[in-house]
């Protein structure tokens, strides 16, 4: 086996299957003795990169175009194609890409250049320089600007979803962007638009709070307060209940008539007395005017007592107190008074005496004086 530098790698492939081959297996008259081999008689099977019935052809590189082969995965390419794969044409204007009578230029790699005639641009001279070009796009709102691909006298707009007009100027969607708040729900009405506002939103655009109080929904004279999440809260009076205050309260009612019946009784029993014999036909009534006047006080009787006494025991403490503190202070001051009416006296008294003689004086202090307090005057005696 004569086996080229080129193609070494094949060889060492290839040798196993000719050595197998060379053991007197009759492989397909014509079998390629380097290529082919076989494991049954009148077989010709192909080593890899090799294709055909006698295993003759090559197999050219995968996805090669215009390219031949002289060993396996090669891509030899034809004449006037370039690349890789040989799909590249080295005289692409040969197909004639330019139009409208440009001119093409071929830049040697496979690629061309258009040079336009007067009027006309883009990669391949096919539009014209138009309204569009010339002047610029009129179009809003993402509009594209159409004319004929140049050819057109005027250009006109290609509207996006949602606008209309000339120039795609008008919105024909109101609710972009949404004009509704406090999380109202636009919908189009044809050339208007309605907001669905939210429970507690209302208005032409869901801007104003809704009052629910406003409208008097608790009843039987009970007071609406506004709630930010309910709408309102009823504030009923004892005698009812309910959202609304439209039930009664039949443990407040029972409560307040049976009182009352009690006040009646005694007020007809003091006032009109009327014989034992003709009580079983009368017929109490009693109405809700008299009833609410017949309420509890906020204190009883024996709460107020305990009130009274707890505060007069609280200002004889406080009194008390005040005595003590102002008995101390009147004590010392007539304790000082005194002492300072002795200091006077012995000081005349030694003043009204012979020069010469040695008089000594002695000094009784009071109880409760504090040498201290009165330092400056025995200096200045």
């Amino acid at each position: 086996m004569n086996c080229q530098p080129l193609s070494l790698l094949y060889c060492f492939v290839l040798l196993p299957s000719a050595v197998f081959a060379v053991g007197g297996t009759d492989c397909k008259p014509g079998c390629h003795d380097l290529h082919g081999f076989c494991e049954s008689p009148g077989e010709c099977r192909c080593q890899p990169g090799w294709q055909g019935e006698l295993c003759d052809r090559c197999l050219p590189f995968p996805g090669c175009l215009h390219g031949k082969c002289t060993s396996p995965w090669q891509c030899v390419c034809q004449e006037g194609w370039v690349g890789s794969l040989c799909d590249i044409d080295v005289h692409p204007c040969t197909a004639k890409p330019c139009e409208n009578n440009s001119t093409c230029i071929e830049t040697g790699d496979g690629g061309h250049i258009c040079l336009c005639a007067q009027g006309f641009t883009g990669k391949h001279c096919h539009l014209k320089k138009g309204p569009c070009l010339t002047n610029g796009s009129p179009c809003q709102n993402g509009g594209t600007c159409v004319d004929a691909n140049g050819f057109a006298a005027q250009a006109t707009c290609q509207c996006l979803p949602g606008f209309v007009g000339t120039f795609c100027e008008i919105s024909s969607d109101n609710c972009k962007p949404n004009p509704c708040r406090n999380g109202g729900i636009c919908e189009n009405t044809g050339p208007g638009f309605r907001c669905n506002c939210p429970a507690h939103f209302t208005g032409e655009l869901c801007k104003s709070p809704v009052l629910f109080c406003g409208s008097s929904p608790c009843q039987n004279e009970g007071t609406c307060h506004e709630h930010p999440v309910r709408g309102f809260v009823c504030t009923c009076k004892p005698e009812f209940m309910g959202d609304r205050c439209t039930r009664y309260n039949k443990n407040t009612t029972m409560h307040i008539m049976k009182v009352g019946i009690k006040h009646v009784q005694s007020h007809n029993l003091q006032s009109h007395p009327r014989p034992v014999q003709h009580q079983e036909h009368e017929v109490l009534k009693i109405t809700v005017k008299e009833t609410i006047h017949h309420t509890h006080p906020f204190l009883n009787k024996s709460q107020v007592i305990c009130f009274i006494v707890l505060g007069l025991l609280t200002c004889l403490v406080v009194l008390v107190t005040t005595g003590i503190v102002f008995f101390s202070k009147c004590e010392m001051w007539l304790a000082n008074a005194k002492y300072s009416h002795l200091l006077r006296k012995k000081k005349d008294c030694y003043l009204k005496s012979s020069s010469g003689e040695d008089i000594s004086v002695k000094i009784i202090f009071p109880e409760k004086v504090k040498l201290s307090n009165h330092s400056k005057s025995y200096i200045a005696i």
